[in-house]
This record gives C-alpha cells, structure tokens and sequence, in this order.
C-alpha cells in the first residue's frame, strides 16, 4: 500500500498519509460512525482518543475526502476508491489506531512500545 496519496479539493491540493490515509481507506469499504472506528480501535486493545479521532474526520471532511450522511461517514473519493488497499480492515484498524497522534508532524505510535532491555547489565549493588 502507498504511504500516502494527494488529494485535490477544488484548488487546494492535500496530501494524505498516516492515520487520515488509513482512515479513509477503512471508509471507502463500509460506512461508519465516529463511535463505531472508536470502539472498534478499543476492542483492539489499543488506547482510542476520541477527540484525535474527531478531529481527524472533521479534516477529511474539510478537505471533501468523506461525507457525513445520517451519523455514519464513507469516503466516495474517486482517486481513493481505485486506489489498491493491501490492508485487511483488521490491519487498517490498527493503523489508525496506532498512529493517531503526531509529534512535528511526524506519525508516531500511541499504543503502548513493547519493553526495552537494558544494555546495561546487573550493578551488582
């Protein structure tokens, strides 16, 4: 799958990638709620921020990605519909998840890292 794609809304072109890149892949194959990519993401196990999660709808709706009809969004975008997803849905899922958040504009993971081990050995103290 491709990191990201441009999208163009009217004159003003958007490149998506990350989590809205995910986000609008999981939505162009079914119809959703806010509520039901978050509870979704939570039965993941991993940590859903709803307010991340919004904001990043209310962008791609901006930006003319997806529409929200009745509740429930999905992404009608042509450029994106003919794009090839190699992701299952469990795997987009995780995606967004995963990087929902940015630091410098840059995607980072917000489930919890696995432990590190020390490079130092046992102090003997």
């Amino acid at each position: 799958m491709k990191k990201g794609i441009w999208i163009r809304n009217k004159i003003i072109p958007y490149y998506l990638k990350g989590a809205k890149f995910a986000l609008a892949m999981l939505l162009t194959e079914k119809t959703l709620s806010a509520s039901q990519i978050a509870t979704a993401i939570s039965e993941k196990g991993i940590k859903c921020d709803r307010k991340e999660l919004g904001k990043m709808l209310a962008s791609l709706e901006r930006m003319g990605v997806v529409t929200l009809t009745d509740g429930a969004y999905s992404c009608s975008t042509k450029k994106l519909k003919n794009c090839p997803v190699t992701y299952s849905e469990d795997q987009l899922i995780d995606l967004i998840g995963m990087t929902q958040g940015t630091v410098n504009g840059k995607a980072f993971y917000s489930a919890t890292p696995p432990m590190s081990v020390s490079s130092r050995g046992n102090s003997g103290v």
